[in-house]
C-alpha cells in the first residue's frame, strides 16, 4: 500500500497539468476573442462604410457645382432672381467649408492626390469670392441676410457673376468628374488593401481557433481523466469511512444511551440548560426551552456562552467571575441577541471528554423585570401628559445642573405657563383641559434637542433645562415654543375652535445659582413678571426686577 505522501505527489502533480492546460486554454480563448473582434471591426468598416467619405464629399461638390451653373444660365435667361443664385452659392460655399468639424478631404486624400485636395481648395477661394461678388459685400461673405438685402439692389452685379461662372463652370465640372474618377480608382485600390488584410486575419483566426480547439480538446481529456481518478479514490475514501463508521458506532453507542437519558430528564427540566465547549464552542446539549427562547429553530452544532448575553457590560462580569472562581450563581442578565430576555443566570466550569465546558441554567424572570420597569415608569412619568414629573425632574435636573456647573458649561432654565387654563376647564370642561396639557406638552417636546429635560410640575405648569445653552440660544428656543403653542389648532368636543396661549419666564445660569432650585425660583419670577406683563410672552430674569 502507498503511503500518504506518496500518494499525494502524483495528485498535486496531475492538478498542477491540469491548471496548466486551463491557463492555456483560457490564453487562447482570448486570443480568439481579439482576433475575432479585430476581424469583425474591419468586415464592418468594409460592408457599412461611412458616407462623408471623400468620394462621397467631391461627388456632393460636383453636383451643386453643377445646380450653380444652371441657375447661373437660368439667371442669364431671367428665368430665375439674383436671390436665387446667391443662395445656391451659399449652399456650395456651405458644401466646401472645412471651418466646422475639420478638413472634408482625408489626410490620407492629401497625402495620396494632392492636386485633387489643391483643386478642391481652389474651388473653394473662386466660390467665396463669387459669393462675395454677388453679395456685395466682400468683407463678410457669410452673413447670409445682408447678401440677400444687397442682392436685390444690385442685379447688375449677380449677371456679370452668373457670366462668370457659366464661362468656367464647364471646366471647372470636367476637373470635378476627373477628380470623381481618380478618387474612385484611389478607393477601390483601398478597398482592395483591405479586403487583403481582411483575407490575412481570416487566416491568423483560423490558425487561432484550431489551436483553440486542440487545447479544448487536451483539457477536456485531462479532465476526463482526473474524473476517473477521483472516483476510484472516492470509492477508497467510501470504503474507509464505511469501517472507520462502524468502529465508532460500536464505541458511541453506549455512550448514546446514557446521553439520552439524561438528556430527557435535562429536556423537561423547567430552567433553561446549556452544556458548552469553552474552546470550540461545541454544543453537548441545549434544551428545548433555551432553544426557543433564542429564536431558533433547531439546536445550533456550536454556542458560545458569552455570545448568550446581550449586554456587553454584564457579558464582561459574568464571564470574569465564573473565570476566577469557576461558577457564577443566580446573576440577572439579558440572553438572547434579536428578542433579549431577562433571565437569572448561574454557571458552573466542568470536564467534559477531557474538555474544559460550560455547564449553564437560568431561569426566566422577563415578567418580574417588565413589572419592576412599568413601576419605575410610573414613578417617574406624569400619566396625563407622558413627560417627567416634578421629583424626576428635580432629580434629573439636579444631576444634569451640576454637570454643566462642574465643567464650565452654560444652561438655562424655562418655566412654562398656560395662560388663563382656568377658563378653557370653565368653558369647554376638563377632558378639554387635559387635551390641551397634552398638546401643549407635546408641541414643547418637539422644539427642544434630545439633550433637553421637559417635566410637568403640576396643573399647567411645565419646567424646561436646556444644558450646554445660553440666554440667547435659549431665548429662540423659548420663542420657539410660545409661536408654536399659539398657532395650535384645537376642537371642543362641539367642534368650537380653542386656541390658548403660554407664558414663558427663563433664567441663564449664574455663579451665586449654587443648585438647580436657586435657578428653577430666578426663572419662576421671571414667568410672574410675563404674566403681569400682558401674557403670551418671554422674559429673562432680570435681578433688578423682582416678581410681582
Amino acid at each position: 500500500m502507498l503511503s500518504p505522501s506518496a500518494k499525494q505527489q502524483p495528485a498535486a502533480s496531475n492538478t498542477r497539468t491540469t491548471h496548466r492546460l486551463l491557463a492555456l486554454v483560457v490564453a487562447m480563448a482570448l486570443g480568439t476573442s481579439a482576433a475575432l473582434w479585430w476581424t469583425l471591426r474591419q468586415a464592418q468598416d468594409l460592408a457599412q462604410p461611412h458616407q462623408q467619405n471623400d468620394l462621397w464629399y467631391i461627388a456632393s461638390v460636383h453636383n451643386e457645382l453643377a445646380r450653380v451653373s444652371l441657375l447661373a444660365r437660368q439667371l442669364r435667361a431671367r428665368e430665375a432672381s439674383a436671390q436665387d443664385l446667391v443662395d445656391r452659392l451659399d449652399v456650395l460655399y456651405s458644401t466646401l467649408d472645412t471651418s466646422g468639424r475639420g478638413p472634408r478631404v482625408s489626410t490620407q486624400l492629401r497625402e495620396a492626390l494632392p492636386d485633387t485636395a489643391q483643386g478642391l481648395d481652389g474651388l473653394r477661394t473662386q466660390v467665396e469670392r463669387w459669393s462675395s461678388q454677388a453679395s456685395g459685400s466682400a468683407n463678410e461673405p457669410g452673413s447670409t441676410a445682408a447678401r440677400r438685402t444687397q442682392a436685390t439692389a444690385a442685379p447688375t452685379q449677380a449677371l456679370r457673376v452668373a457670366e462668370d461662372i457659366t464661362r468656367q463652370s464647364d471646366a471647372l465640372l470636367e476637373r470635378l468628374r476627373q477628380a470623381v474618377a481618380t478618387v474612385h480608382l484611389f478607393s477601390t485600390q483601398q478597398t482592395d488593401q483591405a479586403r487583403q488584410q481582411l483575407h490575412q486575419r481570416f487566416i491568423v483566426l483560423s490558425v487561432v481557433l484550431s489551436a483553440l480547439l486542440v487545447g479544448t480538446t487536451l483539457l477536456i481529456a485531462r479532465l476526463v481523466q482526473d474524473a476517473r481518478a477521483a472516483k476510484a479514490a472516492s470509492r477508497q475514501l467510501a470504503q474507509t469511512n464505511r469501517e472507520l463508521e462502524d468502529r465508532v458506532a460500536r464505541r458511541t453507542r453506549k455512550l448514546e444511551e446514557s446521553r439520552a437519558l439524561l438528556g430527557f430528564i435535562l429536556d423537561t427540566s423547567p430552567s433553561d440548560v446549556l452544556l458548552a465547549e469553552v474552546e470550540s464552542g461545541r454544543v453537548h446539549f441545549i434544551n428545548h426551552r433555551l432553544t426557543e427562547r433564542l429564536g431558533l429553530r433547531t439546536a445550533p452544532q456550536t454556542l458560545f456562552l458569552p455570545d448568550l448575553l446581550h449586554d456587553p457590560d454584564t457579558r464582561q462580569r459574568f464571564m470574569q467571575t465564573l473565570d476566577q472562581y469557576g461558577q457564577v450563581d443566580a446573576m440577572e442578565a439579558q440572553i438572547g441577541t434579536h428578542a433579549p430576555r431577562w433571565s437569572s443566570l448561574s454557571a458552573r466550569l466542568i470536564d467534559v471528554e477531557g474538555q474544559l465546558a460550560h455547564l449553564l441554567w437560568g431561569f426566566d424572570i422577563s415578567t418580574h423585570k417588565a413589572l419592576e420597569a412599568q413601576l419605575r415608569e410610573l414613578a417617574t412619568r406624569d400619566a396625563l401628559s407622558g413627560l417627567l414629573n416634578r421629583r424626576a425632574f428635580m432629580e434629573r435636573s439636579t444631576a444634569l445642573f451640576d454637570h454643566c456647573r462642574r465643567h464650565g458649561q452654560p444652561c438655562t432654565v424655562l418655566m412654562i405657563d398656560i395662560d388663563h387654563f382656568k377658563r378653557i376647564n370653565d368653558r369647554y370642561g376638563h377632558q378639554m383641559g387635559d387635551t390641551a396639557i397634552r398638546a401643549c406638552a407635546e408641541a414643547i417636546g418637539q422644539a427642544l434637542r434630545e439633550a433637553d429635560l421637559l417635566g410637568r410640575l403640576g396643573g399647567e405648569e411645565f419646567a424646561a433645562l436646556l444644558p450646554h445653552a445660553s440666554a440667547d440660544s435659549a431665548r429662540q428656543v423659548a420663542e420657539r415654543i410660545r409661536g408654536a403653542i399659539a398657532q395650535l389648532g384645537l376642537a371642543s368636543p362641539a367642534g368650537h375652535p380653542v386656541t390658548f396661549t403660554i407664558s414663558i419666564g427663563m433664567a441663564a445660569s449664574e455663579r451665586h445659582h449654587t443648585g438647580i432650585e436657586p435657578l428653577m425660583a430666578d426663572a419662576d419670577a421671571a414667568l410672574y413678571r410675563a404674566k403681569a406683563a400682558g401674557r403670551n410672552r418671554v422674559l429673562t430674569h432680570d435681578a433688578a426686577h423682582p416678581a410681582l
